[in-house]
């Protein structure tokens, strides 16, 4: 029997049923909007949670949520299956809750290469060019509710992408929350040296063969998902349902999933040519340049962020005024569909109200 399943009841309460009742049955408000990118041509998916009829919009109670390298955001954080939307509980919890898809990602605009075949171009959507889709997507946002700062809270590349911002642009950024983050492990062994991503005739290069986008069925999410479940039970650490429910809502983002045998998702490659270079002593920023206060939270089997990874960011976060790493035991980097995603929720939750 594993440890430390019996804490989630008691997160669960803290998280869900801490305000009473009253946090349960607000009514909850969705809006989506496309707005402008800061590059002509391009338009951004922008999805807004909230209390029905609130009016309180402060630097402490606005967040965006900053989606990974293949699902977009409305899969990630927005989940339709049971209780499983984080973007609901935050608003339960009263907050003002942003969700967005970079260029190429989910309901946002895709470029041409995304409809060629992948050979044909080299990867698309860099971090250099999603970190201008943030900008467009925090500035919007600030504009919009008249605040000066916006909490971050970015997932696997989106942690990598909101330390990139922060490192930039700390003055718009009242929290950080890293979950899952790349930063600083140069034997990476999925994304760094031998790795498919390296080009094994010049290893210090990219695999650029790779293309322009791939495609991701459920089967090989899953299969990424089960390979970090250091159990033969899978069911012990998640909902059965689960791998399944939510590639069909990832999927549903890409109007060409279906006319592929299996159904896939099309997600560009520029995230994994920057993460190849991030795993092979490359840094696209330091987290010296934040300011902000920040956690690092990742569950304990992760293999997209290694302790290595978050042993750096506290190491460099030498700025930010507080600085926090967390370890959530028995979970892998999907803990937010898993069943320590109680716990993990509460960590940020008390970190956020601090």
């Amino acid at each position: 029997m594993r440890r430390g399943l019996c804490a989630p009841a008691l997160a669960l309460m803290l998280v869900c049923g801490g305000a009473g009742a009253s946090a349960q049955d607000v009514k909850i408000a969705k809006a989506d909007a496309q707005i402008d990118a800061l590059d002509p041509g391009i338009k951004l998916f922008l999805r807004r949670k909230m209390a029905e009829g609130n009016t309180q919009f402060t630097d402490n109670n606005v967040v965006l949520f900053l989606h990974g390298a293949t699902g977009p955001s409305t899969c990630d954080f927005d989940l339709t299956y049971k209780d499983y939307s984080w973007a609901d509980l935050m608003v339960r919890r009263s907050y003002v809750v942003y969700m967005g898809d970079y260029r190429n990602y989910g309901y946002s605009t895709r470029e041409a290469a995304m409809d060629e075949p992948a050979a044909k171009n080299q990867p698309l959507s860099r971090s250099y060019l999603a970190l201008r889709d943030i900008e467009a997507m925090v500035d919007h946002i600030k504009r919009t509710h008249n605040i000066k700062k916006v909490t971050l809270i970015g997932w696997s590349w989106g942690a990598m992408m909101a330390g990139y911002y922060a490192s930039l642009h700390s003055e718009n950024v009242q929290k950080l929350v890293l979950y899952a983050p790349l930063y600083d492990f140069n034997d990476h062994t999925n994304l760094g040296p031998g790795s498919a991503l390296q080009n094994k005739r010049k290893p210090r290069d990219f695999n650029f063969a790779l293309g322009a986008y791939r495609v991701a069925s459920e089967a090989a999410n899953t299969a990424r998902w089960n390979g970090e479940i250091p159990v033969d039970n899978k069911d012990e650490y998640r909902d059965s349902a689960l791998p399944i429910e939510f590639w069909k809502e990832c999927l549903a983002t890409d109007p060409t999933s279906n006319t592929r045998n299996p159904p896939s998702l099309r997600a560009p490659n520029g995230v994994l040519e920057d993460s190849f270079y991030q795993a092979t002593g490359r840094p696209l920023w330091n987290a010296s340049n934040i300011y902000a206060p920040t956690l690092v939270i990742a569950g304990q089997y992760d293999t997209w962020s290694y302790p290595e990874d978050r042993e750096g960011l506290m190491r460099d976060l030498v700025h930010a005024p507080v600085k926090k790493s967390v370890l959530i035991p028995d979970a892998t980097h999907f803990v937010l569909f898993e069943k320590q995603r109680n716990m993990f929720f509460e960590e940020i939750t008390s970190f956020l109200k601090q």
